[in-house]
Formats: C-alpha cells, sequence, structure tokens
C-alpha cells in the first residue's frame, strides 16, 4: 500500500457515503409518510452508514504510511 493508495481509500469511502446519504434521506421521507415507525427502523442504519463513511478516519496504514503516527 502507498499513498496513492490511502488516497483513494478516502475518496472510495466518502463517495458510497454520499451515494448513500440521498436514499437514506428518501427512504426515511417516504417511510415517514407511509409508516413512520418502520420508516425509521430501515433509514436510521442506512443514514448512520452514510454518515460513518463520509467521516471514516484514515486506516491504521495510511496513517503509518502519512508519517501521522508518532
Amino acid at each position: 500500500m502507498d499513498r496513492a493508495d490511502c488516497k483513494r481509500e478516502k475518496i472510495s469511502s466518502r463517495t458510497v457515503g454520499f451515494i448513500l446519504l440521498p436514499f437514506a434521506l428518501l427512504i426515511s421521507f417516504a417511510g415517514f409518510m407511509v409508516i413512520p415507525i418502520i420508516g425509521v427502523i430501515f433509514a436510521l442504519p442506512v443514514l448512520a452508514l452514510a454518515i460513518i463513511l463520509i467521516a471514516a478516519p484514515e486506516s491504521k496504514v495510511c496513517r503509518l504510511i502519512s508519517g501521522k503516527i508518532s
């Protein structure tokens, strides 16, 4: 693994997160209109996953390569 792989890893996780975010909002809106409790149950995990992927920190390997680990 090199620095380019680390950059691609971060970009790909953010891209997936930004793709999931509209779907989570759509599911939550549709679920809230149809059956509120079940809609929230389905939407919250997808929304949480999108936020986690967008805000994901670098892996330990990438921090080691970039010299951010002391």
